[in-house]
């Protein structure tokens, strides 16, 4: 009988379940991120930066496997020298796992801004709202905007300022922060709005 396909928070689960076996520093971000801080919307990927080495290759890819997700050492290792991420396929849904090396500035900035969120009855290592804002700014597409947005409007009480202007000044994106904060401002004199991490 095949086996019954998973959602999008078990998969969440399992990936967090195979990098602490793994003992791998990591943290969540992008979608899961917009989902913890921000807007509530769609999402299948499940994006993760991790702290491993070439010898952690082999362990994460039995890992994966035994949990039900199609891997190979080859795409972690390369993850590892080209700065691509790689795509591990979930064989019991439609999600899958887009697992970066944390080899640059702003992948390491992610795991020591990381904050450990309530969500969906699990605790989980997320990139902090500041780190999530900066980075969808640095993106720069709509979608990346929006979610931007949104954590920054439903955040904005507990944003750490000054370190957010600090990063995005780091990206280059200063000036589109000081838009973003603008725009909140219109907005939350339309219709005043704030909240913590989602736990729903």
């Amino acid at each position: 009988m095949p086996a019954k396909p998973r959602s999008y928070v078990a998969v969440v689960k399992a990936t967090e379940g195979v990098l602490r076996a793994c003992r791998i520093d990591h943290v969540f971000v992008g979608g899961l991120a917009v989902l913890a801080f921000g807007e509530p919307r769609t999402v299948t990927d499940v994006d993760v930066v991790a702290a491993y080495g070439p010898g952690d290759a082999a362990p994460l890819v039995q890992g994966f496997l035994r949990s039900g997700f199609l891997a190979s050492p080859e795409g972690l290792r390369d993850a590892l020298t080209d700065g691509a991420h790689c795509i591990i396929e979930d064989g019991r849904s439609r999600c899958r796992v887009d697992l970066s090396a944390a080899t640059t500035a702003p992948a390491k900035d992610a795991i020591a801004a990381r904050q450990d969120v309530r969500w969906r009855g699990m605790t989980l290592p997320i990139a902090g709202p500041e780190h999530t804002i900066v980075t969808k700014l640095a993106f720069g597409k709509e979608q990346d905007f929006e979610d931007a947005l949104g954590i920054y409007r439903r955040q904005q009480a507990r944003l750490d300022v000054e370190r957010m202007r600090g990063f995005a000044r780091e990206r280059g994106v200063l000036e589109e922060l000081d838009g973003l904060g603008f725009m909140a401002g219109v907005l939350a004199a339309e219709r005043p709005e704030g909240r913590g991490p989602e736990d729903a």
